[in-house]
């Protein structure tokens, strides 16, 4: 054991409060992720002000916070992708799955601070019978089956993480399929159906029904696996595209004006979620069978895919190596966001009471909101994640 204040302990010291980066392969998507993490946490900075009776936000501040609701649309593509192209790679270099491995290394990288996250906001308050009754199934994953309904959960904004590892359980069989293909084309269009599967089951969803309520409607559709697996699909695809045809796409895309027809579906697809009428329309119902994982799967694919291919100054900007540190906070970020935002509260009311335009005060809470899940998330990250990402460097390799 080194002595105190020698190079060897410093150095140490260094190494204990260093961050462990995210994989730097695709260095513009540290800053995409970050992005996404402030466009869902600005949602529930708004959603929070609302339940807790917090300073009243004017009506078109409210109007366009929520009108941004599909930030986690985002990280499904992102997580799917990210996903596919370590699956996609260890085929081709070892020509079969690893499955322990596989399930190993994913349960080392998000188990260990979702359970102490959970476990720690449930002994912090006495819970009610409902949250007593849904903790199970918030321990195994099961967040998104229930009523999801913030008084009868502890961790609710969980539901998303609960989607993802059910997704996952079933990745390796859907890569086995993908490879009894006969050839890559087949196996693009094969994923391109997946992914409208999930349309199709959304509206078959909506045709079950006479009529629905806009509660029951989400309930029936947002937060489960079955009707929102469609994002990860278009993640995996993207993956298993740039994979296949990257060389030949980047090319295509040196050219200016191939790059504006691949921007314009992006931008249309962006046009039509910030369009009033897809929230607040005679036909807004029908319309979140598209706009929930159709519309925002199919503009982050084209988006993203000129983010892969692109040097210019928006890919440089998200390049940045400050994206990629904040990024390694982002899952520590998402764990803790709500609960701090809710400790936030008395002190948001407090300025409301005092004459605070509530403008100022939500972008004060954003701001603090952020700084302060990242505190946490960076403490998390070196007492929680490292310890596990080493165990798992052990186990898994």
């Amino acid at each position: 054991m080194s002595a105190p204040g020698t190079p060897a302990a410093r150095s140490a010291l260094r190494r204990f409060f260093a961050l462990d980066p995210l994989d730097n392969r695709y260095p513009a998507l540290h800053g995409v992720r970050f992005f996404a993490i402030i466009s869902v946490v600005q949602y529930h900075v708004t959603g929070v002000f609302g339940r807790m009776h917090g300073p009243a936000i004017a009506p078109e501040h409210a109007n366009a916070s929520t009108r941004i609701f599909f930030g986690m649309d985002l990280f499904f593509v992102l997580s799917g992708f990210l996903i596919g192209s370590i699956l996609l790679y260890a085929l081709d270099q070892h020509g079969r799955q690893n499955v322990p491995r596989f399930y190993l290394r994913r349960m080392f990288r998000t188990f260990p601070p979702y359970y102490v996250v959970l476990t720690l906001l449930a002994l912090s308050r006495k819970l009610n019978a409902a949250e007593l009754h849904n903790l199970p199934f918030e321990y195994v994953y099961l967040t998104n089956w229930t009523k999801l309904a913030s008084s009868e959960l502890v961790m609710g904004w969980g539901w998303s993480l609960s989607l993802e590892e059910q997704f996952y359980l079933v990745v390796p069989l859907l890569f086995w399929l993908l490879y009894r293909l006969p050839s890559d084309r087949a196996r693009v269009w094969f994923l391109v159906g997946l992914w409208s599967l999930g349309f199709l089951v959304r509206l078959g969803i909506w045709w079950s029904q006479p009529t629905w309520t806009s509660e029951d409607f989400m309930h029936a559709t947002y937060f489960r696996t079955y009707t929102r697996f469609d994002t990860i699909v278009c993640g995996i695809l993207l993956a298993f595209v740039e994979l296949r045809y990257g060389d030949a796409i980047g090319r295509w895309l040196a050219h200016p004006f191939h790059r504006g027809l691949l921007a314009l579906p992006a931008l249309a697809c962006l046009w039509v979620l910030l369009s009033p009428t897809m929230i607040d329309g005679e036909y807004a119902l029908f319309a979140r069978i598209f706009i929930w994982g159709s519309v925002p799967s199919a503009m982050y694919f084209c988006a993203l895919l000129l983010l892969l291919h692109s040097d210019g100054a928006i890919a440089r900007f998200l390049s940045a190596p400050l994206f990629r540190r904040l990024a390694t906070l982002g899952y520590g970020v998402y764990l803790v966001h709500v609960p701090v935002l809710e400790r936030l509260m008395p002190l948001a009311k407090a300025l409301g009471a005092r004459g605070w335009p509530s403008s100022l005060i939500w972008w004060l809470a954003l701001v603090a909101v952020m700084l302060l899940a990242l505190s946490v998330g960076y403490v998390m990250h070196i007492l929680i994640e490292k310890p596990a990402l080493r165990l798992r460097q052990r186990l898994a390799g």
